[in-house]
């Protein structure tokens, strides 16, 4: 029997090469005919294939979505009942629960905004957006496994810890530190003097008492530190965008000294 994951995938992949054989045979400049027909089903070697481009993506979502539908199929949807007549158990042992906020959505989310805004400013802010990208999706990964390797959610955790933390600390540090730096050092270059000044002295100010505000209220809510995060990044981000934008400010120069040499009168005597 057919579950409702495999059947949505299924559709998928059946509106998605539709799709990529209507798009072929209307993008191209040839007549319509049997080779407008075979030219998509046969990936272009009988017949004619129109705007590969947007071709190739929709067929590529037809593989991939009957690809995700066969592996459902094959696991039933991962449904309970299957999974205890497998393991030979009277039922399904219940589900792990999530015990912790998990912040890695809300990361891949900027760095994708971070990439966008990365075509229209400047290549250090794509790579920091893909670098982003990656990191979600390896932690997220790891997340979504650590949580329901076992039932003991200490064991999880200490799973999860031994697997990642030796790379988090110094290379998420690392990162950090530098969108931090680089940030910052846009919008204080784009600003005013005075500006500058004010700044360079609130932000640092703003960080030390919300650092402070965590350290004597260990028990804070999970919501308030990721709004927190939230809003600082986006901040940054916005107001490097803007710096970058509108680029740094004119300098005060002092003009150089005029100096100039002497006028010097050449006489040439011609004798006998």
């Amino acid at each position: 029997m057919i579950k409702t994951g495999s059947k949505l995938y299924y559709a998928l992949a059946g509106l998605s090469f539709l799709a990529a054989i209507l798009y072929a045979g209307f993008t191209g400049d040839h007549k319509l005919g049997m080779d407008t027909l075979l030219g998509p089903i046969t990936f272009g070697w009988k017949g004619y294939v129109g705007e590969h481009v947007g071709y190739s993506v929709l067929m590529s979502a037809a593989f991939v979505s009957l690809t995700i539908a066969i592996l459902l199929s094959a696991v039933r949807d991962a449904d309970p009942e299957r999974a205890a007549k497998v393991l030979e158990l009277p039922a399904a042992p219940p589900a792990a629960v999530p015990v912790s906020v998990n912040y890695w959505p809300v990361i891949g989310a900027f760095s994708v905004g971070c990439m966008a805004l990365g075509l229209a400013v400047g290549p250090v802010l794509f790579v920091i957006g893909v670098i982003g990208v990656v990191a979600s999706l390896v932690e997220w990964t790891v997340r979504a496994w650590s949580d329901r390797a076992t039932g003991d959610a200490e064991l999880n955790r200490s799973l999860r810890s031994a697997l990642l933390g030796p790379f988090e600390l110094p290379i998420g540090g690392l990162l950090i530190l530098g969108g931090i730096v680089l940030g910052m050092s846009r919008i204080l270059l784009a600003l005013p003097s005075a500006g500058s000044i004010a700044v360079f002295g609130a932000v640092p100010a703003m960080i030390l008492a919300v650092g402070a505000l965590v350290a004597l209220r260990p028990k804070l809510s999970q919501s308030f530190i990721a709004a927190a995060i939230v809003v600082g990044a986006l901040a940054l981000l916005v107001g490097g965008t803007i710096a970058a934008v509108v680029g740094e400010r004119d300098h005060d120069t002092h003009p150089a000294e005029q100096t100039g040499s002497a006028p010097i009168t050449l006489v040439v005597e011609v004798g006998n």
